[in-house]
């Protein structure tokens, strides 16, 4: 399965009015998520339809909003953060205990 993010939805936008547009297009989903300020999660059957809901959706002008669809981060295998992680620390046994 994969997931797409699908942002700068209309305020007045739910989870049928969506799945009816993700219809019209010929793209099957299974799961969608319509998130307060303008975002969604929308689960397709395989990357085939996710590709393709990008193709046509990304950028497409939906009652008066462009829509911005890509692949979720999560989907992507991506980690949102800083990207500055700590850096490793050897650990060493001092008497009874390690530092």
């Amino acid at each position: 399965m994969s997931k797409l993010y699908v942002g700068n939805l209309p305020s007045d936008c739910n989870e049928s009015a969506l799945r009816q547009l993700f219809q019209e297009h010929s793209l099957a989903c299974t799961t969608i998520l319509v998130k307060r300020g303008g975002y969604a999660f929308v689960d397709c059957a395989d990357q085939s339809t996710a590709d393709r809901a990008i193709d046509k959706l990304n950028g497409y002008t939906y009652l008066g909003s462009s829509l911005v669809v890509e692949p979720s981060v999560a989907s992507a295998g991506k980690k949102r953060g800083s990207g500055t992680a700590l850096p490793e620390s050897p650990v060493v046994q001092v008497r009874n205990g390690w530092r």
